[in-house]
């Protein structure tokens, strides 16, 4: 691992080294006790407002870093990751939208997943397929 990290140039580094922290940042987030969905987004956009600027990076670039850093931190799954995904996109000055989608599950059962919608792309760490999109409800319905 540290052969690869050693053969990334300085700014590819850096924007795994961010991400490692966005990836763990959004995890702790999600631990936390009493939040939705909706306040953790706000918290986290609000830090990403106050962080110096990530390094410049396309969306393709970001999803990149955060795969390699969450695929290194034990059950980091898609709403973590997609989290923070879009907390690394913010912070670079990219506007990504987080969805959550269901999907049949075979047997009655319902499946979920998250992903982030940036550049006109879906960038998700897993398949999309079969997956449709909830809609959040209007303020106060």
């Amino acid at each position: 691992m540290l052969s690869r990290l050693a053969r990334l140039d300085r700014r590819q580094r850096a924007l795994v080294a961010w991400a490692c922290g966005w990836v763990l940042i959004s995890k702790a987030t999600l631990a936390m006790p009493g939040g939705s969905l909706a306040k953790w987004q706000r918290w986290l956009d609000r830090l990403a407002a106050e962080l110096p600027a990530a390094p410049p990076c396309t969306p393709r670039e970001a999803a990149w870093a955060i795969t390699a850093a969450a695929r290194r931190v034990p059950r980091t799954r898609c709403l973590a990751w997609s989290l923070a995904l879009r907390g690394l996109l913010a912070q670079a000055g990219i506007t990504g939208e987080l969805r959550i989608g269901v999907g049949a599950a075979g047997s009655g059962k319902i499946t979920a997943h998250a992903w982030v919608d940036a550049a006109g792309e879906s960038w998700s760490w897993g398949d999309l397929e079969g997956f449709s999109v909830l809609r959040p409800r209007a303020a106060g319905s």
